[in-house]
């Protein structure tokens, strides 16, 4: 009885990672995945990245109160890009070279609340 319990305890631990979300398109044309209660998504272009937030439910959320930043690999290189508020939708930094379409990379924020999130891209 043990083993069988041990066996259904250790393939559910295999298996619930891979009900991770993560999409390839999210509204914005970015790709998208989890950071704890909050759905990040990352938009590329040229030597800007902007991170747009939403809920569980995928609804929008304002950029005031989270500070952050986004360690990603640009020409080969890591690189640490400061995200700040850039209008009502969004957070945004700047690079110093030129951004894939598809980044990789982990963007780190601070909720309003002062929890720490993190949203890795691969």
């Amino acid at each position: 009885m043990k083993i069988r319990t041990f066996v259904m305890i250790a393939a559910l631990a295999w298996v619930v990672p891979a009900f991770a979300h993560e999409v390839q398109k999210g509204p914005h044309g970015g790709r998208v995945t989890d950071a704890g209660e909050y759905h990040v998504e990352v938009v590329t272009k040229a030597n800007v990245i902007d991170v747009f937030l939403s809920d569980t439910s995928d609804k929008p959320l304002a950029p005031a109160g989270f500070k952050g930043h986004a360690i990603l690999l640009i020409d080969g290189k890591q690189q640490r890009v400061a995200l700040d508020e850039a209008g009502t939708d969004r957070l945004s930094g700047k690079t110093t070279g030129t951004t894939a379409a598809v980044v990789k990379g982990v963007v780190q924020l601070t909720t309003p609340k002062g929890n720490s999130i993190q949203a890795r891209f691969k």
